[in-house]
């Protein structure tokens, strides 16, 4: 199912998160992708978060750790990401880009997303993560 726009590389998922709703999002060991998402993860704020454009969110396991050595005290799922991804290269990614997540789940990429306010005490002051977009 690979074309022009899907990137075959390498990666490891790091965490697969889910929740009723909000953040942090918890560990699962696996879950059902459906068109609106996993199996079990909930948003409470439909108008911004969820549905088939917003289904599921991934970020990137190296941002994470450049933000922890910055003295953020953030971690796989607490920013509301679904999927923790490590070993992709990020500039890569972009809307129409599909993403193979195992041998059963492709995922299309169909917008980067806005940090949401309610991550703002992951960042050491209140900072903005919109530098760590990606």
């Amino acid at each position: 199912m690979c074309d022009a726009r899907t990137i075959v590389r390498m990666a490891r998922i790091v965490q697969i998160s889910v929740s009723p709703g909000g953040v942090p999002k918890l560990p699962v060991p696996e879950a059902q992708v459906g068109s609106l998402g996993l199996d079990g993860d909930g948003h409470r704020d439909a108008e911004h978060h969820g549905g088939p454009e917003r289904a599921v969110c991934l970020f990137s396991m190296e941002q994470i750790e450049a933000l922890r050595r910055e003295g953020h005290p953030i971690a796989p799922g607490t920013i509301g990401e679904n999927v923790t991804i490590d070993g992709l290269d990020w500039s890569l990614v972009a809307p129409g880009v599909r993403l193979a997540l195992g041998d059963t789940v492709v995922l299309e990429i169909t917008r980067y997303t806005s940090p949401c306010v309610n991550i703002k005490p992951l960042f050491v002051g209140g900072a903005s993560a919109t530098r760590y977009d990606s």
